[in-house]
């Protein structure tokens, strides 16, 4: 293009808005250079990046326009009661947008009163955030970070933008991005689930007898994941390794806990989806021939996830029942933990249920109890042997339908005419098996479950400590802190709950609160200066 059609295009932008000439020009001038580009990637990779300073250029003259246009205030009084009346305009401060890095102008308000700061009433208007990076430019850092490692989420930030961010930066963006996540859950009302429509009008008492009939049953489970925390960052009551019992100089032995590891607390809330037909049979469980012949299990829908590694078991169990309660105030609804058996899980459930005053319905994770009869099996059978699958199927039948104290009998049974050697391997896992049995034995009701259309594994909190914790937590190497091993929990379990976006307009909503508006006696005013 001739550099006369250049100036012409550039005054004709000129005339519409003061400073667009020379964007409007050098837009004409990147279409040429891309006309004369031979493939198409070179085509991509050249619009992109100067198309990405153009835009920059863009974001900037609009601000100086509003810098140009921007009112003096007749009165700014801060928080602190102190009035600045002194108006200082030009003062700059650089903002990094996802184009590049622009410079915004405004009015600073100075009272000079010793340790009255300045106030920029413009930067209330504009929400600029204090850390330098704007909030796109955050929440897509955000999204890298909790998805994969800071220095692969350095790499796609760079590749995304062109923008540079260091990796103790993104920690701290996402440090702060999660600031707000646990109190998004306290105060913001959930949602109802499917199914959750209250009925119209003052229910009658044939309406009062039939309440909670066709809402879906809603689930509970929690369940931990261990993570490698640094050494200041793991509970006091942990020995750090130097300080354990070790068998081995170089590894640990059977049983033996590194103890560089601290739980991440998950816990979960859905509705069950009970599918329609027939209940499932112990039979279409086990799928002894193979296939379930169509018939579907449960689904889970829904879901809500909450995962704590600064906080205790009682801590996410009491925010799992809050969040139920929230989905079922009236108690209308059948509610049933999941629960792999662990005897302190149980009381955790046991309480907070007749502290709410719920009726609820504990069952026991069949996939562990079969864990149990396989570990059984490997002692009454040779190894290796096809007859012990077949005995594991029986035992697991005859608990489905529920016989278990058959199976406790024949296991003793077994274990009398075939005794383990004493203190052996074997001795201990038949030991073992049979109290797990007895001891969870008034929690495996499977034949009322299955007739119900219930779950009867905990499928869906299991997926959550890997797909939660373990995916992002267990990266070859890390080790964590308290601060970004909670924010990235907390900002994985809004995202799996499908809440990344409302709450990141309640977060952004909260900073403007928390960083300009807290800091003036009237931000009613504020508007003045946009």
């Amino acid at each position: 293009m001739e550099q006369y059609g250049l100036d012409d295009l550039a005054a004709s932008a000129e005339a519409v808005l003061a400073g667009l000439g020379p964007l409007a020009a050098g837009l004409a001038r990147l279409a040429g250079e891309a006309c004369r580009a031979v493939t198409l990637d070179a085509m991509e990779v050249l619009v992109t990046g100067q198309g990405r300073e153009l835009l920059r250029g863009l974001v900037q003259l609009a601000l100086d326009a509003q810098a140009e246009r921007e009112v003096r205030l007749p009165g700014v009084t801060g928080e602190d009661g102190v009035p600045r009346t002194r108006a200082e305009p030009g003062h700059g401060r650089p903002v990094v947008t996802q184009l590049g890095e622009v410079r915004v102008r405004r009015i600073a308000y100075r009272s000079g009163v010793k340790g009255a700061g300045s106030l920029f009433p413009r930067d209330a208007v504009l929400n600029l955030p204090p850390p330098g990076y704007s909030w796109p430019l955050q929440r897509l850092a955000e999204m890298f970070c909790r998805s994969v490692s800071y220095e692969q989420a350095h790499q796609f930030v760079l590749a995304a933008t062109g923008v540079s961010i260091g990796k103790r930066q993104l920690e701290q963006i996402t440090i702060a991005a999660a600031a707000d996540a646990e109190r998004f859950y306290r105060d913001q009302a959930a949602v109802p689930a499917a199914g959750e429509q209250e009925p119209a009008g003052e229910p009658g008492p044939e309406q009062e007898q039939e309440q909670g009939q066709g809402l879906p049953p809603l689930a509970i489970s929690a369940d931990g994941k261990g993570v490698a925390m640094l050494p200041e960052a793991r509970r006091r009551r942990t020995k750090a390794p130097e300080q354990r019992i070790k068998t081995f100089e170089k590894r640990a032995g059977t049983g033996e806990k590194k103890g560089c590891k601290r739980m991440a607390e998950t816990g979960a809330v859905f509705d069950v989806a009970v599918p329609d037909g027939p209940a499932r049979t112990p039979e279409q469980v086990m799928r002894p021939e193979g296939g379930t012949g169509g018939k579907k299990p449960p689904r889970a829908e829904n879901r809500w996830y909450a995962c704590d590694i600064t906080a205790g078991r009682d801590v996410t169990i009491g925010k799992i029942f809050d969040e139920a309660d929230r989905r079922d105030p009236d108690h209308r609804r059948t509610w049933i933990a999941l629960v792999d058996g662990d005897n302190y899980q149980l009381g955790l459930f046991q309480a907070a249920a007749a502290a709410r005053g719920i009726t609820l319905a504990i069952v026991i994770d069949f996939i562990h109890v079969l864990e149990y009869l396989w570990k059984a099996a490997w002692c009454f059978h040779p190894p290796r042997d096809p007859a012990m699958e077949d005995w594991v199927i029986a035992q697991a039948l005859d608990i489905l339908h529920g016989r278990t104290g058959d199976v406790i009998t024949r296991t003793q049974t077994l274990a009398a005419e075939h005794p383990p050697k004493p203190g052996g391997e074997h001795a201990k896992i038949i030991r073992k098996t049979l109290s797990y049995l007895q001891a969870k034995q008034p929690f495996m009701d499977y034949p009322a479950a299955l007739a119900n259309g219930w779950p009867i594994a905990t499928g869906v909190i299991e997926g959550a400590c890997r797909h939660l914790v373990q995916d992002r937590m267990g990266i070859t190497g890390a080790r964590w802190g308290l601060p970004g091993a909670q924010a990235i929990l907390w900002l994985r379990a809004i995202n799996a709950s499908g809440d990344t976006s409302a709450y990141w307009t309640w977060h952004i909503t909260q900073e403007r609160q928390r960083n300009h508006l807290s800091r003036y006696q009237d931000s009613h005013a504020l508007g003045l200066a946009a």
